[in-house]
């Protein structure tokens, strides 16, 4: 069984309870899509918790614009990776310390945007711009099929991508299944491709504040909804002095 998990955004509390709830069912290999860092309070513990925890971890947007700056990003955004960039960025340490924040930054720096097993895909955004592209249901909705199209094809079987923050399918025949439509299981079938959004731990936004991660049976995709302590993440947003206050709120509605 694989793990898959996306979109940490420096929420300890959720990352905590999605780590307990993956290492309680026992995987065979866990993987992070990228965006460890972003809006949320705690950076450092994140970057920690996922460098200690995953086999596999790839470079989401935020990732990048951490280490090499942020452009075309929201106001809100911006504010929390400078924010994060004061925590995380190298500096002189004191004799004798250990160099936490060089470890970190070079781990973050490190990430690749791509990762591939047997006939399994995985990326932050799209599999066509791995970092930075939104593969959103609105994109079926809109009928953007050249845009779909193309992501396809670069496709063996099934792809696994987060960045949207919103859980689903998008099925060969350019459907979007939400996990409530499926009961929560995709079952693949053998040479038919989807692209499968595994939503967000730190940061969900489908209406649902819960944390959400998937694993990988075979050819059964199963979705699994945790809770965790929004109220003490809202609190630590609020109390930063650094942090958007908005992204507290959001979290308590999942929006």
């Amino acid at each position: 069984m694989i793990g898959v998990f996306s979109d940490v955004h420096a929420n300890r509390e959720a990352l905590s309870e999605v780590l307990e709830a993956l290492l309680g069912l026992n995987p065979d290999k866990l993987i992070c899509l990228g965006d460890i860092v972003g809006y949320g309070p705690d950076p450092e513990w994140c970057v920690d918790a996922v460098q200690g925890a995953c086999d596999v971890v790839l470079c989401g947007n935020h990732d990048s614009a951490l280490i090499y700056g942020a452009s075309e990003f929201s106001a809100a955004a911006e504010w929390a990776l400078n924010y994060h960039r004061g925590l995380l960025m190298p500096r002189t340490d004191p004799p004798g310390s250990v160099p936490q924040r060089q470890r970190r930054w070079e781990f973050l720096k490190g990430l690749p945007a791509r990762y591939a097993e047997d006939e399994l895909l995985f990326v932050h955004g799209s599999p066509r711009n791995p970092t930075s592209e939104y593969l959103r249901e609105a994109d079926v909705r809109l009928g953007l099929i050249r845009k779909l199209t193309e992501n396809f094809e670069l496709l063996n079987w099934l792809g696994f991508v987060g960045h949207t923050h919103r859980p689903g399918v998008i099925t060969g025949e350019f459907m979007f299944l939400k996990p409530e439509d499926l009961g929560d299981v995709y079952r693949a079938e053998p040479g038919k491709k989807a692209i499968i959004n595994v939503g967000s731990v730190g940061q969900p936004r489908d209406g649902d504040p819960r944390a959400t991660f998937v694993t990988i049976e075979g050819p059964e995709v199963r979705y699994h909804r945790v809770p965790y302590d929004v109220e003490k993440t809202v609190r630590k947003i609020e109390d930063s002095g650094g942090l958007d206050p908005e992204m507290a709120e959001r979290l308590r509605t999942g929006t």
